[in-house]
């Protein structure tokens, strides 16, 4: 199905160049912007509003240009798929991020009923229940 390496805005692009048919055509077909067309054909599925809006306008580039659309939505979704290693670091620096957002949340939220923040004390003000 697709030429080894190629991504599915390569294939997506190389497919409607072979048959000839504008950009703009297939906005105008699908029904989707232009914007979001080229988009996909970059490859840059972050411009895209959500993950929802990815798979229907793939699926329907994919039937106008003749291609099986759920060949192409599996070869999307491989190349999604974030490697295992990078995933498990990405999650940990989440879980760090959403500490360090609920600390100055906590020290914001401090500050505006007049107290001190946590961290000008250099301790936690948690107090354990002896």
């Amino acid at each position: 199905m697709a030429p080894q390496g190629m991504t599915v805005g390569q294939l997506l692009q190389k497919e409607r160049e072979g048959k000839k048919v504008s950009l703009e055509t297939v906005a105008r077909r699908t029904r989707i912007k232009l914007a979001f067309l080229k988009a996909i054909e970059e490859d840059a599925f972050q411009l895209i509003p959500s993950e929802t809006y990815v798979w229907g306008f793939i699926r329907s580039y994919a039937k106008l240009v003749q291609l099986n659309p759920e060949e192409i939505l599996k070869l999307y979704r491989n190349q999604a798929e974030p490697p295992p290693s990078s995933a498990e670091e990405s999650s940990a620096a989440s879980k760090r991020h959403l500490k360090q957002i609920k600390n100055h949340v906590f020290d914001f939220l401090t500050t505006m009923a007049g107290g001190t923040p946590a961290y000008s004390l250099g301790k936690s003000v948690f107090r354990h229940k002896d």
